[in-house]
């Protein structure tokens, strides 16, 4: 009997302990990374938002970090962000505005959210417990860069913008109300609803007459810059300019852009301070617009453009 009752004993302490082993291992506050696709500028957002952190006084390692890629998939981030509120991640930080509303709605307030690199942010004005980073393109200073790198204002000009952005149709809106500023400049915009249809889309605008493209801060076409429209411009001599460094870094011949890292570094700041105990309403957005200038001297070299000199510009080429 007592051999039993000390087999018991044992077994009652080993289940114990390894309990209490469990509970340790388990005990570290979850924050989870949702980051709608892969790009030069989205992966910076990522870099800036753990520097962010770290420069807040958090160390990651107190923390699982739980990153996840949607591959520019709004169902799977869907799908993600309701695992993260399952999972009571202590905040969800989420890169792009699809991922973002993806967030926001599974969360429904439950959950602290922290979006990056929104552009529009009054998209997020209706969600609870949420604030962010918002990126801000300046088309006047863009098309500052596309005029003197073309020669020319009276441009026609190629603009393609995924449906699934939200924040999309403002930023055509306010690249149009740039360009009525310039004499003849006209923007030819095109919706995809369907990724599979931009080299379609991109040859229907070059028939149309397009003289150049822009790209907009819209995840979705940016995604598909450098494996599909890029190859297409680069056969048939039309330039693309960037809505950032990365994509000049790519093949874009040139770029008024902001830092992606500084964005980032704000929705890490802001994801720190939601972690240190303050409430995400009461964190204002912080909005980065003050863009720089790039250029790609191979790929204006390719294409045939004078670097211009009224302006300044960076090369990206080392």
């Amino acid at each position: 009997m007592k051999k039993i009752l000390a087999v018991f004993l044992a077994v009652l302490t080993l289940t114990a302990s390894l309990l209490a082993l469990s509970s340790c291992g388990n005990s570290k506050k979850t924050i989870t990374i949702i980051q709608f696709g892969s790009h030069g500028s989205l992966n910076n957002c990522y870099d800036g938002i753990k520097a962010g952190l770290e420069e807040s006084g958090i160390n990651l390692d107190d923390y699982t970090v739980d990153y996840v890629n949607s591959n520019f998939d709004s169902t799977l981030s869907q799908t993600q962000a309701t695992a993260a509120v399952n999972g009571k991640s202590a905040v969800i930080i989420a890169i792009a505005t699809p991922s973002a509303v993806a967030a926001a709605t599974a969360s429904d307030g439950e959950i602290p959210v922290v979006y990056c690199a929104i552009t529009d942010s009054s998209v997020m004005a209706n969600y609870k417990n949420i604030t962010g980073s918002s990126d801000i393109p300046n088309f006047e200073k863009q098309l500052a860069v596309v005029t003197a790198f073309m020669g020319k204002e009276d441009l026609k000009i190629g603009v393609l913008f995924s449906t699934e952005e939200s924040s999309s149709p403002i930023q055509v809106a306010n690249l149009k109300a740039a360009a009525a500023q310039y004499a003849g400049m006209e923007i030819y915009d095109s919706a995809v609803s369907d990724i599979s249809t931009i080299d379609t889309k991109v040859n229907e605008l070059i028939d149309r007459g397009a003289d150049c493209f822009i790209n907009l801060l819209d995840s979705t076409i940016v995604g598909k810059l450098e494996s599909n429209i890029l190859p297409i411009t680069n056969e048939k001599q039309i330039p693309v300019f960037g809505s950032e460094i990365e994509q000049v870094e790519i093949g874009c011949a040139a770029s008024a852009s902001i830092d992606y890292i500084d964005v980032g570094k704000a929705a890490g700041k802001a994801a720190a301070e939601i972690l240190n105990g303050k409430k995400a309403d009461d964190i204002p957005v912080a909005t980065i617009t003050s863009p720089e200038n790039f250029y790609n001297s191979t790929a204006c070299a390719a294409l045939g453009l004078t670097i211009p000199t009224d302006i300044s510009v960076t090369d990206v080429v080392k």
